[in-house]
């Protein structure tokens, strides 16, 4: 079983999700902390440096941007509403940045 670790910010985000958005982005959430090795496209996928995207669809597309660390943990940096087809580079930059933050964090405690 895996631990889902919210930066501050991004459990902010997933509070804020429309309500039937929030109950789908749940449902991801409960596999991924199952097992996310075992979750595919359309579900999840791979951004590359070592992030990944866990997807809702219906009409408002939730995204959360997330990340592995050693062991049984994720950590859930980003969560927004997507409105095109490819994940805004920004998006992706400011999971980055929400990581380096954490990464900080650890190494302070």
């Amino acid at each position: 079983m895996f631990r889902v670790i919210y930066h501050d910010e991004a459990a902010r985000e997933a509070d804020s999700l429309p309500k039937l958005t929030k109950v789908k982005y749940d449902r991801l959430v409960k596999k991924l902390e199952e097992n996310p090795r075992i979750l595919r496209e359309p579900d999840t996928k791979p951004l590359g440096d070592g992030l990944y995207e866990i997807r809702t669809m219906g009409n408002d597309i939730a995204r959360g941007i997330w990340v592995y660390e050693v062991g049984s943990k994720i950590y859930m940096l980003r969560i927004f509403i997507k409105k095109n087809q490819k994940t805004p580079k920004n998006e992706i930059e400011l999971a980055k940045r929400r990581l380096e933050e954490i990464k900080r964090e650890i190494e302070n405690t």
